[in-house]
């Protein structure tokens, strides 16, 4: 059987190197290395290899955090048509809808989770990605960078990313700027690092639930007065 036979690290390209019976196989990612749990001749093969490393999240938060994310995507949904009984909420995102294994990736990284759309037109007049987790620990929040990517991607679209915590049970609304070069940092999750970028309260794209029922409400009405 298959078996991993040398493991090398490239600290200069941030990557592993892996070989399969003495044949190099793949490079993964240096930041989730140990999350993958490889080891010198662990019995593997090399397709197995890369499936874990293209799918290493979705294994790592598994089912029980998308279901999770679900009830997110529902409380904003929720949220949204309290604040604008104008508008229906269709979910959008790669995967929002379900907490089944999807062995893929979305054609575009980040695209947001829900479409805000005038009930009586269907005219979308707001995108909005879901993210959050369940405990809220500090005071800062953390945004995968492809989500404010989209943003800037589509400068045409009003994007907003909206956090959900469930205990206490809190929303946070942030308003990405397109012409925002974020930086991002790696935080550890488990025992693999990601990069997200930090936010805070200071921080002048976090607006309150007031702004962004104003905005949605400013949004409502032009799309209605075209």
């Amino acid at each position: 059987m298959a078996k991993i036979t040398r493991i090398l690290p490239k600290p200069e390209k941030e990557r592993v190197w892996i070989y399969v019976d003495n044949a190099y196989c793949t490079s993964v990612r240096e930041r989730t290395f140990e999350g993958l749990k490889l080891s010198l001749g662990q019995t593997i093969s090399c397709d197995e290899i890369k499936e874990l490393e293209s799918h290493h999240w979705k294994h790592k938060y598994g089912a029980a955090s998308w279901e999770k994310e679900k009830v997110r995507t529902n409380k904003v949904d929720e949220l949204v048509r309290a604040l604008a009984p104008e508008v229906t909420v269709a979910v959008t995102g790669f995967g929002a809808d379900t907490n089944a294994f999807i062995p893929a990736h979305p054609d575009e990284q980040g695209k947001p989770d829900l479409e805000i759309r005038l009930a009586h037109t269907g005219a979308t007049v707001m995108w909005i990605e879901v993210t959050g987790t369940e405990v809220m620990r500090g005071d800062d929040y953390w945004v995968r960078p492809d989500k404010l990517a989209y943003a800037a991607n589509h400068p045409d679209r009003d994007v907003w990313v909206v956090l959900h915590y469930a205990k206490p049970e809190q929303f946070v609304f942030i308003q990405p700027n397109p012409a925002t070069r974020y930086v991002a940092e790696l935080k550890r999750i488990g025992d693999s690092d990601e990069r997200m970028v930090i936010f805070n309260n200071r921080h002048p794209d976090v607006k309150s639930q007031a702004v962004f029922a104003d905005h949605l409400k400013n949004r409502i009405a032009a799309a209605i007065a075209r």
